[in-house]
């Protein structure tokens, strides 16, 4: 029987992480110029394959029209670019540009070294372990969000 104890702290230590992961995004925005939405786009911009406008709305849960106007904004602030789509010409994808690149990494960076630090002390049962937990809270997260959603 797991530790009820136990089980409440680590609830009450996701908030506290969550709470961190949205100052951290604040402060991030706020230095980027970016208000939250437009930040969250930017954010998503950095997935693994180029997002069309379309695909970028659905991500962000935003309708067309107001993914076109934080596009605008980001490519005015010298974030992002649209490129069209080398084998379909009728396809268009946002991509994040050098300087967006540069200024994630110098904000993100310590982060991410840090946290790969803490981890590389772990074993491989440990990290299966975190990892399962990771990929749960995301898909409830996701699943309640859609649950959520108007």
């Amino acid at each position: 029987m797991p530790d009820e104890q136990l089980i409440a702290e680590i609830g009450a230590a996701m908030q506290a992480y969550q709470r961190a992961v949205d100052l951290v995004d604040q402060r991030a925005a706020e230095r980027l110029r970016l208000n939250r939405t437009d930040m969250r786009c930017l954010e998503l911009v950095f997935t693994d394959a180029p997002l069309s406008p379309g695909e970028l709305a659905t991500a962000a849960g935003l309708t067309t029209g107001g993914v076109t106007t934080a596009i605008d904004r980001l490519e005015r602030a010298g974030y992002v670019t649209r490129e069209r789509d080398a084998t379909d010409r009728r396809r268009v994808t946002v991509h994040a540009t050098t300087e967006a690149t540069r200024l994630i990494g110098e904000l993100y960076g310590p982060v991410v070294t840090e946290g790969g630090a803490y981890l590389a002390g772990l074993d491989d049962a440990a990290l299966r372990q975190i990892l399962d937990f990771l990929r749960f809270a995301t898909d409830q997260h996701t699943t309640h969000a859609a649950r959520l959603a108007p």
